[in-house]
């Protein structure tokens, strides 16, 4: 007891307002426990506890609040003072899913991915990142830009392949360059079934030909593939939703005479 007395004696004004933070979170009172967590910062001497309780309020922020303009001010403060390498680092990330995931604002979250990519030594996490850029100016209106950054990224990739592929494949169709979608698909259906099965890409290639009204061969696929679709009320539904079209088409039956 009386060494927990000393402990706590001898923590720092900033220390405390940190651990009754935490007392806070532990309560789900997350207002409170992010004035705690700032002041601490405020008062914090030492760079690296001091970014700790930042990081930390910008998580609480951003997750529990959902107040993601304070969270990005807070976290661009850690990426331009911060003596911590590591925590620069996971802001600069945090910065990015804020633009990407939450506000969905992809010409913000283009500038900061082009940012972060070069920084990061991890290949995967790398490879991942440039997905997104290339995500990012597809989702801009880019479509062009994002072309010809996932061909040059695919000249390297190891583990983000198929969604690279993917991606190429729905930027065609964006482009109305569905026959080109079409070999890009089959070739991700080639290359990985299971990737094509778990990405529910049957559904993109039916609808690559209802945009071309060929009604007849998104049937035929649909059948044809029948047993590696799990959904089989979509599968019914899609099927029964072309036959309709197929039947409605001009001239489906004839000239008139």
């Amino acid at each position: 007891m009386g060494a927990l007395l000393l402990f706590v004696s001898c923590q720092s004004r900033s220390e405390k307002l940190y651990a009754a933070a935490y007392e806070k979170i532990n309560q789900n009172q997350f207002s409170e426990a992010i004035q705690l967590l700032e002041s601490s910062a405020d008062l914090e001497k030492d760079n690296i506890k001091k970014t700790k309780a930042q990081f930390e309020a910008a998580r609480l922020l951003r997750f529990e609040l959902q107040d993601y303009e304070k969270a990005l001010r807070i976290l661009r403060t850690i990426v331009l003072e911060s003596q911590d390498s590591k925590m620069r680092l996971l802001s600069q990330e945090s910065i990015c899913e804020i633009y990407f995931d939450h506000l969905q604002n992809y010409q913000e979250a283009l500038k900061e991915l082009l940012t972060l990519e070069p920084l990061l030594p991890e290949k995967k996490k790398k490879e991942t990142i440039r997905l997104k850029i290339a995500q990012a100016q597809r989702f801009s209106g880019n479509n062009q830009a994002a072309l010809e950054y996932v061909d040059v990224a695919l000249k390297t990739s190891t583990v983000e392949t198929n969604s690279f592929l993917k991606l190429k494949a729905q930027i065609f169709q964006s482009l109305q360059k569905q026959d080109e979608a079409l070999k890009i698909y089959d070739e991700i259906f080639q290359k990985d079934q299971k990737y094509f099965i778990e990405e529910h890409l049957f559904a993109a290639v039916s609808s690559i030909h209802e945009e071309k009204k060929d009604y007849k061969a998104a049937i035929e696929y649909l059948e044809k593939n029948a047993s590696l679709i799990s959904d089989k009320n979509y599968l019914e539904l899609r099927i029964k939703k072309m036959r309709e079209k197929q039947t409605n088409k001009p001239f489906s039956r004839g000239v008139r005479k």
